[in-house]
């Protein structure tokens, strides 16, 4: 198994551990009293598909090691995309913090940075991240403005 798929089983098999806890601990939260789902099955539903994710990338990630078994390490990890998550998450939370703009719009620069970064800055891949930027910024802003009813810097 080759290390890029290592990492993947590892990172994923801490998720599923971390999202049991979550599971096991969620069983005893209260019936709600606002909302007729309570405060129980969101975290056991968001547990519940992290979980599947999980197992579904240890599967796809042993059918690789399968069919590059006798190939050597071809793929290094992206040390400059995660940089450039790292740099791009503290600027949008300091935007956040200082109330730079609002948050729909900090929200789809990061995206579309984000976005943009994982398909290489590819100049044809512009536009598809900043339409996907800005229609799940302000989609989100709504959600949880009108929906959630949370005060977000808008």
């Amino acid at each position: 198994m080759q290390t890029q798929e290592k990492y993947e089983v590892a990172v994923s098999s801490l998720m599923i551990l971390i999202c049991t806890v979550f599971l096991w601990e969620s069983w005893d939260l209260p019936a709600g009293t606002f909302e007729p789902l309570g405060s129980g099955p969101v975290p056991q539903a968001t547990a519940g598909i992290i979980i599947l994710c999980c197992l579904l990338t240890i599967n796809s990630a042993r059918i690789k090691a399968k069919a590059n078994a006798s190939e050597e390490e071809a793929l290094p990890l992206s040390v400059m995309f995660g940089v450039l998550m790292a740099l791009a998450t503290l600027l949008f939370v300091i935007g956040l913090h200082f109330r730079l703009l609002a948050f729909a719009w900090m929200a789809a620069i990061f995206l579309t940075i984000t976005i943009w970064g994982l398909e290489n800055f590819a100049k044809r891949k512009f536009l598809p991240a900043v339409v996907t930027g800005l229609v799940i910024g302000f989609a989100v802003e709504y959600l949880f403005t009108q929906v959630f009813v949370v005060d977000l810097p808008t």
